[in-house]
């Protein structure tokens, strides 16, 4: 088979490996012979959001490998660590061509300056169009670790809507005293388990006036105003150091207003670090489901469930998977 080159390079981070990533990589594959593929190690992305998150050098690494056995291109392919763009573009003549997307074109300049001062020819740039998912933006690893979309592209909050109010059947009901989580009994547990995590959401007046009191105030915390104890709930303990919003979910719904604003609550605290007090007039129980599907991987949302103590449920690409599957059930 004739390649348009013997040697090419691509690089990046790689993180949580979505469609986009396959389609540059298979590009660089057809059109290459020997495809170098250059994997960032921690040094290259400590500036990019929840950089903190990223899967390790090894993780990546092995999905990629994964990627290139089923399509039968590990032979054809070589991964290796990288420190910073130029990769191995300056120690490596050979090399004809660097595949990229848009964003990368700046670094590529820089890369074919240095090989000419290094007596070597310069990179054919080979731009790949983006990946775009359902909602028209592109897929990112950044998007997915948000906690926005899936690794296909698929959009959380676009899940909520399709209708106004959604309503779980009540044969299903049962479903939910089922924990989503680790369960725990005393709040101190909950605030050792719930520190250095992305995002701390709590859902119910109990749980968010505990955290509060115990100085551990969630970044996002919605409450009704009521509990099951009858307890009179404090509100101003909580908004006094948090944007207020409200929004209204009638009891055994779940509404796309209060999807809205719970995610519009999420995103301010994203970009401004400044605590969101969401105020439900009707009742909050349900808004754990969206709170899990658009909180960013690795958060902690937190819930009661009665006469079992506080559920605490770290957020992950497959538990987003678990809660999506329960949200089908809605009506």
């Amino acid at each position: 088979m004739a390649y348009k080159f013997k040697r090419a390079i691509v690089g990046g981070t790689f993180d949580r490996f979505h469609t986009g990533h396959q389609k540059l990589l298979t590009q660089a594959l057809i059109d290459s012979e020997h495809v170098i593929i250059g994997v960032a190690s921690n040094a290259l992305f400590q500036h990019k959001v929840y950089a903190d998150f990223i899967e390790d050098y090894g993780a990546r690494k092995t999905t990629i490998s994964q990627f290139l056995n089923h399509h039968q291109f590990s032979k054809r392919a070589e991964i290796v660590p990288i420190n910073d763009f130029y990769g191995t573009s300056l120690t490596d003549k050979a090399i004809e061509a660097v595949f990229i997307t848009e964003s990368n074109k700046v670094n590529v300049e820089k890369i074919n300056e240095e090989r000419n001062k290094h007596g070597f020819s310069p990179l054919s740039i080979v731009t790949v169009d983006y990946v775009v998912g359902e909602d028209g933006e592109v897929i990112t690893s950044q998007r997915i670790r948000s906690g926005q979309i899936d690794r296909d592209g698929n959009n959380y909050l676009k899940m909520f809507q399709r209708q106004q109010v959604y309503i779980l059947p009540q044969d299903e009901r049962e479903s939910l005293r089922i924990p989503s989580g680790k369960v725990f009994a005393g709040i101190e547990d909950i605030i050792t388990f719930s520190d250095k995590k992305t995002m701390i959401v709590a859902v119910g007046d109990v749980v968010a006036m505990s955290l509060a009191l115990n100085n551990f105030q969630a970044a996002v915390s919605i409450i009704d105003g009521k509990t099951r104890r009858n307890e009179p709930v404090k509100e101003e303990t909580l908004s006094q150091s948090a944007k207020r919003r409200e929004a209204s979910n009638k009891p055994g719904t779940i509404t796309r207003d209060a999807v809205n604003s719970l995610y519009a609550a999420i995103e301010a605290f994203s970009k401004t670090n400044e605590k969101q007090l969401l105020v439900i007039s009707g009742e909050e129980d349900l808004l754990a489901i969206p709170a899990i599907l658009l909180s960013p991987l690795h958060s902690v949302v937190l819930y009661g469930l009665f006469g079992k103590g506080i559920v605490a449920v770290e957020v992950s690409e497959q538990k987003k998977h678990d809660i999506q599957d329960l949200f089908r059930k809605f009506q």
